[in-house]
């Protein structure tokens, strides 16, 4: 069923810049998929008392609703054209992900003291988590009517969607490698997120007997302390940028000849500091995301052996939870914002959707190669692995794009 849920958020994904462009507004399509989204959980929540279909038809429709982050954005970049904003923007929205998913772990802690019945039907910690996050979903859904601007969508019906990937493919190789690996990273991004949601319960349920109340503390722990990555990025970046500018400026004016002051200036007007920055922190990222890796890794591996005690392994692998979440959210963060400066304008809306359906790919194959990983001799250490490895293949291609001068 979560399968299902994230095949159906990857199409909706690819195609909800193009309804958007068609219906003339990307404001209202968000708000219908969190309408949507309010439909399926509280369906889902149902299911228990119609049938294991109506569970598989609210993950369909809440898997539809899912693409309302990918159409983020889309409404990102069109609310403003300044690069630094909307990098600003993304980490702001990623940050406010982070804190509302563990904000989500007090509910389900609290509503999992329910169990009562309506009409014969019971209301317990399995469905009353789900019943009230619907209904909170349907208040952010009156929110959002009244708060998000409603930014022109450009008139481009003359080209359809099949043209404008047909745009993107015919950029320069050098534009068309960078976008590629950006959307490779943003895969990365989503399948770590799901390695660390994957193992967690795996582990702190089998391996150490923690209930699920603990659980979720842990999680709620990781993921605070997670954000902080998407909330300090983009004052990292400014702050690198603005130390950038000032030295380039101290260097001009520290009495060189005019032929080097010439020199300097064409290399200084080749460079974008902005972008290379954002590269740099991704690649700080994959880094981090390493080393929350090998805390997992290393708790899983002391338990096995007995070289530490329960609870100990139990608060190292947490800690390697937060950490790669903190790797999580900055490169969640910096990718849609670098990926933004290699679409043409006139696609914009129909093609960074694709960010958000790249994602999804990442949720949907995670688990599977997860669950074939785990089920060998070697366990979770070798699913853990995996995921190292991809990031050490990643690091050789983001090393690239920064060497790369920004040529749209």
């Amino acid at each position: 069923m979560q399968a299902v849920s994230a095949a159906v958020q990857i199409l909706v994904s690819l195609i909800i810049g193009n309804i958007a462009e068609w219906v003339g507004s990307i404001k209202w399509v968000i708000v219908f998929l969190y309408f949507l989204s309010f439909v399926g959980n509280f369906l889902y929540s149902c299911g228990g008392a119609i049938s294991l279909n109506a569970i598989l038809g609210g993950r369909i429709i809440c898997g539809a609703a899912s693409a309302s982050g990918a159409l983020v954005f889309s409404y990102i970049t069109a609310i403003t054209q300044d690069r630094a904003t909307v990098f600003k923007l993304l980490a702001i929205y990623r940050t406010s992900a982070g804190i509302f998913m563990s904000v989500a772990q007090l509910i389900v802690i609290l509503f999992g003291f329910c169990n009562f019945d309506v009409k014969g039907y019971r209301i317990n910690s399995y469905n009353a988590p789900t019943f009230a996050s619907s209904f909170i979903i349907l208040v952010i859904l009156v929110l959002l009517i009244v708060i998000l601007e409603n930014p022109k969508v450009k008139e481009t019906r003359q080209h359809g969607f099949s043209e404008a990937i047909r745009k993107f493919f015919g950029a320069k190789t050098q534009v068309l490698i960078s976008c590629l690996i950006l959307l490779w990273s943003m895969f990365l991004s989503s399948f770590i997120m799901c390695e660390v949601i994957y193992f967690m319960p795996i582990f702190l349920t089998l391996h150490l007997n923690w209930g699920t109340k603990i659980q979720g503390l842990a999680l709620m722990v990781a993921t605070l302390l997670g954000t902080a990555g998407s909330y300090f990025a983009p004052k990292l970046v400014h702050l690198r940028t603005f130390s950038s500018s000032a030295k380039e400026t101290t260097e001009i004016e520290s009495g060189i000849t005019e032929a080097e002051q010439m020199e300097k200036q064409i290399e200084t007007d080749n460079r974008d500091p902005l972008y290379e920055n954002q590269v740099l922190l991704s690649l700080l990222a994959l880094l981090i995301s390493m080393v929350g890796q090998a805390f997992m890794i290393g708790a899983s591996e002391a338990l096995k052996h007995g070289s530490m005690p329960p609870t100990n392994s139990g608060i190292f692998f947490v800690a390697g939870l937060s950490i790669t979440m903190l790797g999580y959210n900055i490169l969640a963060s910096a990718i849609p914002s670098i990926f933004s400066l290699y679409i043409d304008s006139n696609v914009k809306v129909r093609l960074m959707p694709s960010v958000g359906a790249i994602a999804g790919v990442g949720k949907l194959v995670a688990p599977i190669i997860l669950a074939a990983l785990y089920n060998t001799r070697f366990g979770l250490s070798i699913g853990v692995g995996f995921g190292m490895m991809l990031v050490t293949l990643s690091l050789p291609q983001v090393i690239w794009l920064k060497k790369k001068v920004l040529n749209r």
